[in-house]
């Protein structure tokens, strides 16, 4: 073999082994293309997911009111904004939906069971004149109108009528008899000639007065305006507290100082504070401590005399409020608050939860003021302007099978 032929050899086999190292080549590409990839190249591809997993949340914010052009972070303020108020609107009233006040009607039920069994077993029945009329008197003792205001009643029915005993009549000449005694002690309210009208407001502990202040300053407030209430029982614990919370819900303006401060002080301040804001009325409320009757009575008089300084005439109204439980206890208050200062009318807490408002008749006869309001229930829109014929038309009232007519205005 010669040179040639060797370097011949050569060459082929250097051909050979590069077709086969192509060949290998393309095996291995194609194989690549079949088959998955394998997991160094999936571990590779992950940082292209990654991007796509975080764009999501931007995408999702893309949705919300700030990326639509609203003020940013409206909600997360709106939160705390929320429970900083809430606090102050849930002992509000306002806040709850508005209802109308009891109807005379079903605050008087009880004493009108009271009022009209005792009544119907006095008038019914054959019996003589003299037994009925004794009868009919000692029927209105029992329903608390009071002794020398049944003696009246009975005497002026029995005029009336002679010796008429049909039930219907004697019940209609009552009903009359005690409209007319009721409108004799009727007045109408001062009106003060410049600035706001004062109104102090009088009576033993624990009959409702505070509760009456707030209830009177809503009515105050729709009448007549802005409502200033001097915090003047500055002995009572807690009693300045108790009147703050119920001042914020009636939406009154409360002027009170430090508790064991004069009285009369702030009165004062509480007179002058309202004619300075041009208020509408200013309610001054007492302290009611009868264990301590003399300095009580004596204190009564000094806030009339400052606060007459300040705005003459004032206060334009006193009045007294009795819890309408009590009773003819009612009448001993009235004439020891009576002696202090000069009232000018009563107000009567608690009348739906008694069967002894018949007291309103013996407060008419005995005191010669008018009941201005009368308490129907715990709800700061639970005082009714009292009317005298509207009363007697409730205490007559009768239902069901005692029904003889009456007027369905004023139904239990």
């Amino acid at each position: 073999m010669t040179a040639i032929d060797t370097l011949i050899i050569l060459l082929i086999a250097i051909v050979a082994g590069l077709g086969l190292v192509f060949i290998g080549v393309l095996i291995q590409w194609s194989l690549r293309k079949a088959w998955p990839k394998a997991p160094e190249a999936a571990a590779e591809a992950a940082p292209e997911v990654a991007p796509q997993a975080q764009i999501a949340p931007e995408i999702e914010a893309a949705a919300t009111p700030e990326a639509a052009g609203a003020p940013p972070a409206i909600e997360r303020e709106a939160e705390p904004a929320v429970e900083e108020i809430a606090p102050a609107i849930e002992p509000m009233p306002a806040a709850e939906a508005p209802r109308a006040p009891v109807r005379i009607g079903i605050g008087l039920r009880k004493t009108r069971e009271n009022f009209l069994s005792r009544i119907r077993a006095a008038i019914t029945g054959a019996k003589k004149a003299d037994e009925i009329y004794e009868g009919l008197e000692e029927a209105l003792i029992a329903a608390d109108v009071g002794v020398e205001a049944s003696m009246k009643l009975a005497a002026a029915v029995r005029k009336r009528l002679g010796n008429d005993n049909r039930p219907d009549v004697i019940r209609d000449a009552l009903k009359a008899e005690i409209t007319a005694m009721l409108a004799d002690a009727e007045r109408a309210p001062a009106v003060p000639g410049e600035g706001p009208l004062v109104i102090m407001l009088v009576g033993v502990n624990g009959v409702g007065k505070t509760t009456t202040v707030a209830k009177l300053a809503v009515r105050m407030r729709e009448e007549r305006g802005a409502v200033v209430v001097a915090a003047a029982d500055t002995f009572r614990a807690a009693a300045i507290e108790q009147l703050e919370v119920w001042c914020d819900r009636a939406g009154a303006q409360i002027i009170k100082h430090q508790q064991g401060s004069d009285p009369a002080a702030v009165a004062f301040d509480a007179v002058k504070a309202g004619l300075a804001r041009g208020a509408g009325t200013v309610i001054i409320d007492t302290a009611g401590r009868l264990q301590t009757k003399v300095n009580l009575m004596e204190e009564l008089k000094k806030i009339a005399r400052i606060v007459g300084r300040e705005l003459p005439g004032a206060p334009h109204e006193t009045w007294l409020v009795l819890d309408a439980n009590t009773g003819q206890n009612a009448l001993s208050q009235a004439k020891i608050f009576g002696d202090a200062v000069p009232l000018t009318g009563v107000v009567l807490a608690k009348l739906d939860s008694t069967a002894k408002g018949g007291v309103v008749v013996a407060i008419a006869d005995r005191l010669r003021v008018p009941v201005r309001f009368v308490g129907l229930g715990e709800g700061i829109e639970d005082l009714r302007e009292f009317d005298a014929r509207e009363f007697v038309e409730a205490l007559f009232e009768t239902t069901g099978e005692e029904s003889v007519g009456a007027s369905g205005s004023y139904a239990a």
